[in-house]
């Protein structure tokens, strides 16, 4: 299968926020954007892909730290500073890529991909390294292509936004 049958047009991506709705103005607001390439691979069991009908995707964050390292007095020549203590984000894209197959006896297939991902969000100097942050992620853009007939080039562009959230004092008796 050439990969110029594929219509990009034609693909529904579902699991993209609206970025009219995400608030980044505040001045001690944290966040990060990043690039998640990916080479997916139909499975073996799955005929060859005709067209890319749809992606499903969404954002699992499976862990966060806070971790000290080295800080500087001002910001490089790429605008960067480090302030002594990033917010590592650990997590993964969980999606369903449908497709319509070459073969004529079962049209519609659906194959499930997980892919890691890892980013950093630099943070205050004086953050104490149990702060607990929520993390809020948006998927802003998603681009596909079909290599050829079983592999699948996507790039997912995240938002990731750190919000600290308050410690609740336990009472004495607990």
């Amino acid at each position: 299968m050439s990969q110029s049958y594929i219509n990009k047009d034609l693909i529904d991506i579902v699991g993209l926020c609206d970025t009219d709705a995400i608030d980044l103005s505040s001045p001690n607001n944290l966040w990060t954007q990043i690039s998640v390439p990916e080479s997916l691979t139909i499975p073996e069991q799955k005929p060859d892909i005709e067209q890319i009908n749809s992606v499903k995707i969404k954002v699992n964050i499976i862990k966060k730290k806070i971790i000290v390292t080295p800080d500087s007095n001002g910001e490089n020549e790429e605008g960067k500073k480090v302030t002594g203590r990033k917010l590592i984000i650990e997590g993964e894209l969980v999606q369903a890529v449908t497709y319509t197959a070459d073969v004529p006896e079962q049209t519609l297939h659906t194959a499930h991909f997980i892919v890691p991902f890892s980013a950093f969000i630099v943070i205050p100097r004086d953050t104490p390294l149990d702060t607990n942050y929520e993390i809020n992620a948006c998927i802003e853009d998603v681009f596909i292509k079909s290599l050829c007939s079983r592999r699948i080039f996507k790039n997912v562009t995240l938002l990731l936004q750190a919000i600290p959230t308050l410690r609740t004092q336990c009472p004495s008796e607990c």
